[in-house]
């Protein structure tokens, strides 16, 4: 009999932790997101995409419906991300008004990009969002520039990026931040983050520990995967518990973590040691253009290690310099728009529309291909966050919530109109990803009656910056 009843307790505190709070989880899944939101680190990237683009109320190509986005209502732009549309949103008609005080409201390049993070009064910026959050976290922003930077520091169409009132010269190769990353990444960073032992109080984990190691053993690599996240959430889950309950300052706390299970997720399997890339590894690949999605694919790479180990909070990518003629590689085949492709082009004509003659860029009419051009760039561009997407995706956060979730990706334009004709449309085409764990990703938001700094306000709110405005701006956004 005796036998009988502690094997009835080791079933019940097992099938408690795996399967009475999973069928919570189900029903209430908010209660595994407040934890995810509460205990991992919160994250913010920025892709700025130079030159402009065509997206007018005639041929509106990066902006679709309001509402949820699928398959049906991605516009030109985004359609061949339809296997991603559930974790990005577009934000559609934003006001963009330090940009256009700082051109005139005209759209002209000069003031665009040094607004597109500060919105800025002034074309000499105290600071950018990324070195805010930088501050306040006390880790260094990571700044990359797509090209070599080659109009000089203070060039104002040359960053988006600035601290103590200075333009930040960005990385230009992959292998400088390699380098900066292994001095920064250090073994007890590589351990998967444990529980603080100041207790006797038992985890539901502990209790059924032997159970659940038998169990996992017995289950294909998927359904493993989803058990190791689900007990890394459970245990984030107990830590949120015992830190709030009103007890909690008599009340014995969790008992240290026991050896933890062979984790799939968690810092353990994301935050690994840099590798070098050496085929992009030189200051003068980033003048290459062959090269372009190779380096930035590896920047990537490099960004999501440093988001798992916790060396930065902050990035931000500027894909090429404002007015840069970056000349083009061939695009993937499936990012090609009506056989409009890029090789050859130069960055700044296809942004007016790609209409050349005699070798000479005439920037009043745009060419009978121009307009599927601009598309087939703007997907070349969206590819790399795309990539970012997926490599954020794959990662995990301690608590076993996907980084991407815990983190912000904003990318778009700061020209409104490749051609300079700002009437013509309302906003730069802005998208936003990640954030599962505090944003409503796969939507369609029409924001005509906020502005950016609206946006910067409320993303500080979610990153927790204590700023009670964002130069004058406090309304904040249902995103």
């Amino acid at each position: 009999m005796t036998n009988y009843f502690i094997h009835r307790r080791r079933f019940i505190s097992a099938a408690g932790g795996v399967f009475t709070l999973p069928l919570l989880e189900s029903l209430f899944p908010f209660i595994s997101t407040a934890a995810a939101a509460a205990n991992d680190p919160r994250r913010y990237i920025s892709f700025y995409f130079p030159n402009g683009t065509y997206n007018r109320s005639d041929q509106v190509t990066w902006y679709p419906p309001s509402g949820t986005l699928n398959a049906a209502t991605l516009p030109p732009a985004l359609a061949p991300f339809a296997a991603i549309a559930g974790d990005f949103s577009v934000y559609k008609d934003i006001g963009t008004s330090a940009a256009d005080r700082l051109s005139n409201a005209n759209g002209q390049h000069a003031g665009e990009p040094v607004a597109f993070m500060t919105c800025s009064p002034n074309m000499t910026p105290q600071i950018s969002f990324e070195h805010m959050i930088a501050n306040k976290y006390g880790k260094a922003a990571i700044v990359i520039q797509g090209n070599t930077a080659d109009q000089g520091d203070n060039a104002a169409d040359n960053a988006i990026s600035f601290l103590a009132g200075k333009a930040v010269r960005g990385l230009s190769n992959p292998g400088d931040l390699y380098r900066q990353l292994l001095g920064q990444v250090s073994p007890t960073s590589l351990a998967l983050a444990s529980t603080p032992a100041t207790s006797t109080r038992s985890s539901i984990i502990d209790s059924a520990l032997t159970d659940l190691n038998q169990l996992r053993a017995k289950l294909g690599s998927s359904d493993q995967e989803r058990l190791d996240d689900y007990l890394a959430g459970v245990r984030a889950l107990e830590l949120k518990f015992a830190a709030t309950s009103p007890t909690a300052s008599s009340a014995p706390p969790l008992s240290p973590t026991p050896a933890p299970l062979p984790v799939s997720g968690g810092t353990a399997k994301s935050c690994t040691k840099p590798v070098n890339n050496s085929a992009v590894d030189s200051s003068s690949a980033a003048a290459n253009g062959s090269l372009y999605l190779d380096r930035l694919r590896t920047f990537n790479d490099l960004i999501a290690i440093a988001f798992a180990c916790d060396v930065t909070r902050s990035v931000s990518v500027m894909m090429d310099v404002e007015t840069g003629g970056r000349s083009f590689p061939s695009a993937p085949p499936e990012l090609i728009y009506k056989g409009a492709d890029i090789a050859g082009w130069n960055n700044h004509n296809i942004s007016h529309f790609g209409h050349v003659t005699n070798s000479n860029a005439d920037y009043a009419y745009s060419s009978p291909d121009g307009i599927p051009r601009c598309i087939t760039r703007d997907r070349f561009y969206f590819s790399v966050v795309a990539d970012l997407i997926a490599k954020l995706k794959a990662a995990k956060d301690a608590s076993g919530s996907s980084i991407l979730d815990n983190t912000i990706i904003h990318s778009g334009f700061g020209v409104k109109d490749g051609m300079h004709n700002a009437t013509m449309t309302k906003s730069p085409p802005l998208v936003v990803a990640g954030g599962r764990n505090f944003l409503t990703p796969g939507q369609s938001f029409a924001f005509g009656a906020y502005d950016v700094a609206d946006m910067f306000y409320t993303f500080n709110t979610l990153l927790d910056l204590g700023m009670t405005n964002f130069q004058g701006a406090s309304k904040l956004m249902k995103l």
